[in-house]
């Protein structure tokens, strides 16, 4: 592969005559090969590529080469389809610096890409030029070696369930995520309340009335029951059951001793 001269970046006057095309090497193993074109064959992205000239430029003339990084939907070239750029390196060699490292290891592809190796400093984005699209590579005969391959994304594990509300226990017997019963007020089970019978009359031989313990009257209480929720993405839904005590209603013997104190 010959590179041309630099786009934009002429030779001096008296150097113009020199500059033209020159060759180029690459290498992706860090110098044990050194080739002109292909296709890299290797499992893992290619990220970091040296590239060198194989002839001495004049004086001024100045040469650039490029590495650019994409994601694409599959392992090859045929099957690549929509590709994403990813990112770009881009060295400009001269007399002076005939050999660099093209690195574009922080963007490297996660899944399936495309590494191209091509002269020259267009970045083949979607913008500054159009992006590689099978079968049509843009580059044409700028693209001096590629890289195809990686795997398929994994699919993403599925949303873990909705934690237990803190401090909520289900009890033993009970099905988890139902609400218990909420206990009875006297702290037995719920059983039907015997019906009430009016209190014996005071015994003849009492000379002096007992007064009778009246209770006053009961107000409803509220006890917070289990805390429900929802696992949708909209918000947490929370239910709350209460239960209410019961009013126990007095007896009439009770009333009309009550009613004889007070008035008695």
């Amino acid at each position: 592969m010959s590179l041309p001269l630099c786009a934009g970046t002429p030779a001096r006057a008296e150097d113009a005559k020199d500059c033209g095309r020159v060759g180029v090497e690459y290498t992706a193993d860090r110098g044990q090969h050194w080739l002109t074109s292909g296709r890299i064959t290797q499992d893992t992205p290619v990220t970091r590529i040296d590239v060198r000239l194989k002839e001495e430029p004049a004086q001024g003339c100045r040469y650039a080469v490029s590495l650019a990084s994409y994601s694409t939907e599959g392992p090859t070239w045929e099957t690549s389809g929509t590709q994403t750029f990813l990112g770009s390196d881009t060295v400009v060699l001269t007399k002076d610096l005939a050999q660099s490292a093209l690195d574009v290891s922080a963007f490297a592809p996660e899944c399936f890409g495309q590494i191209d190796l091509y002269s020259g400093d267009r970045t083949y984005d979607g913008e500054d030029a159009p992006l590689p699209h099978y079968p049509v590579g843009q580059m044409d005969d700028s693209l001096i070696a590629y890289w195809n391959g990686g795997t398929e994304c994994a699919t993403p594990p599925p949303a873990d369930s909705p934690a237990p509300t803190p401090g909520a226990s289900t009890p033993p017997g009970a099905t988890p995520g139902t609400t218990p019963p909420a206990p009875s007020p006297s702290g037995t089970p719920d059983t039907p309340a015997p019906a009430t019978s009016a209190p014996p009359a005071p015994s003849p031989s009492s000379t002096t009335p007992q007064a009778a313990v009246v209770p006053g009257p009961s107000t409803h209480s509220t006890v917070p029951g289990t805390l429900a929720s929802t696992g949708s993405d909209s918000g947490t839904t929370t239910a709350l059951t209460l239960t209410a005590a019961a009013l126990v209603g007095l007896g009439g013997g009770a009333y009309l001793l009550a009613r004889r104190r007070r008035h008695g």
